[in-house]
C-alpha cells in the first residue's frame, strides 16, 4: 500500500499551496491556507473534509464511504486498496481542493491566480448533482477573474 500512499501525497504536494503535516492519527494531512483539506492513512484510507451537503451527494453517488469513525459528520472515507483506486481518491481530493480554492478566493484570498475553476470541473466530471452544487455554491468566486 505505502507504494500508492507515497503516489497520492506526491501528486497532491504539488498543488499550489497545499502543505502537509502528519496526521495525529498517522498518515499525512494535507493543508491549504491552514484548514486541512483531508489526509491519508498509511494502510491506504483516505478521508476527506468537506460539507455535509456534498457529502450527502458524494455518498448517494457513491464515489465514497460514510466516514470510518465519524459516519454522520460531513468526512467521507474512500479506501485504496491498489493502483486503480488513485484515481478515485484524486478526484475527490481534487474536488475537496477546488472546494477550498474556491472559498478563499470568494474571500478575496487568491492561491493560484491560474487556477481555472471552470476548466477543474469539467475534467473531474463530477455527476451532475455535485457539479450543480460546486456552481451553486461558488458561481461567484468561479467566476472571478484573477489579476496578476
Amino acid at each position: 500500500m505505502t507504494a500508492a500512499v507515497d503516489r497520492i501525497v506526491s501528486r497532491v504536494l504539488r498543488w499550489p499551496g497545499v502543505e502537509v503535516e502528519p496526521h495525529r492519527f498517522g498518515g499525512t494531512e494535507f493543508v491549504v491556507a491552514g484548514k486541512e483539506i483531508g489526509h491519508v492513512h498509511d494502510t491506504g484510507l483516505v478521508d476527506l473534509a468537506i460539507t455535509k451537503r456534498v457529502r450527502d451527494v458524494i455518498l448517494t453517488e457513491g464515489l465514497a464511504d460514510a466516514h470510518h469513525v465519524l459516519p454522520n459528520s460531513a468526512w467521507v472515507s474512500y479506501r485504496v486498496r491498489g493502483e486503480r483506486d488513485i484515481t478515485g481518491a484524486m478526484r475527490l481530493l481534487r474536488l475537496a481542493y477546488l472546494w477550498r480554492l474556491s472559498a478563499l478566493r470568494r474571500r478575496g484570498f487568491d492561491l493560484d491566480p491560474t487556477f481555472d475553476a471552470h476548466r477543474e470541473l469539467r475534467r473531474l466530471d463530477l455527476p451532475v448533482e455535485l457539479d450543480t452544487l460546486v456552481r451553486d455554491t461558488f458561481g461567484d468566486a468561479l467566476n472571478r477573474q484573477a489579476y496578476a
